[in-house]
């Protein structure tokens, strides 16, 4: 069976929330989608949705919108990929469309908190080589940002996270 990545549609939402559900041993990721659909953060065009061959939402990536010092940026998370779809490939794939979506509407800079193993395969450095850090302590090297064609050396600063990331 296949896996093909496509922009999240509307009626997407249930499956997405599933994913998520699936995925993580609590509902605070997929709480967090949900409410970052309702917050000014919300990127649709940057919501990334893998299906398989029947058109079941298997795998989810998303890009928001998040203030770095004086500029934006955007930030990946959460990424969900369905049990039975995970260590095949569908969480690359899902990240590896989010993040050309981004460098096609002419976006900056992406960070992600995260393991540096996994997202050092898409590019991504310690955030503090672009001078930019985040609003809480984490191990070294796991803060990370991902430069795209446009970044033109800022935004650099402190991260703030839209409101939805506080609650989780």
């Amino acid at each position: 069976m296949k896996v093909r990545t496509r922009i999240e549609c509307p009626e997407d939402a249930p499956a997405t929330r599933r994913v998520h559900m699936a995925a993580f041993p609590g509902p605070d990721e997929a709480d967090l989608v949900d409410a970052l659909r309702r917050d000014p953060a919300w990127l649709p065009e940057l919501s990334v949705v893998a299906v398989d061959d029947g058109g079941l939402v298997v795998g989810h990536a998303l890009l928001t919108r998040l203030r770095v010092g004086e500029g934006t940026a955007l930030a990946l998370a959460p990424v969900a990929v369905a049990p039975e779809w995970q260590r095949k490939g569908v969480g690359e794939l899902v990240v590896r469309a989010a993040l050309t979506a981004a460098e096609e509407a002419g976006e900056k800079l992406v960070v992600v908190l995260g393991d540096p193993d996994y997202y050092r395969r898409f590019g991504f450095i310690p955030a503090q080589r672009h001078e930019v850090s985040g609003p809480f302590e984490v191990p070294d090297g796991y803060f990370q940002t991902l430069a795209l064609s446009a970044y033109d050396g800022s935004p650099r600063g402190v991260c703030q996270y839209p409101d939805p990331f506080e609650a989780v």
